[in-house]
């Protein structure tokens, strides 16, 4: 498989601005004997795409919904495994009814 690198022409460059002294690039990547980076202007602005937002939603949605409860995992394998496990069929036809109109 080959991939042809194009670089873009020189008329779409565009000079990155910044306040104070250039630094090295292990000043950037946080050398412990460099001084800090000075920040941009005020003027910069970040506008994130209707993904990029939804990613985020979707990230604390993640983020909100509880670990695995691992004893509680092994408690239900060994009530199967031993056939002592009733599962409730009213319960789970209610819940995947809930789910259903949730979706629609």
């Amino acid at each position: 498989m080959t991939v042809k690198i194009e670089t873009f022409p020189a008329s779409s460059a565009r000079p990155v601005a910044c306040n104070g002294a250039a630094k090295s690039a292990s000043a950037v990547a946080g050398d412990s004997s460099s001084s800090a980076v000075s920040a941009v202007g005020g003027t910069d602005r970040v506008q994130l795409t209707g993904d990029a937002v939804n990613l985020q939603q979707f990230e604390k949605a993640l983020a909100a919904v509880p670990r695995t409860d691992a004893s509680k995992v092994e408690r239900l394998r060994a009530a199967v495994d031993n056939g002592s496990y009733q599962p409730n069929p009213a319960a789970i036809a209610a819940k995947l009814a809930r789910f259903e109109y949730a979706m629609a």
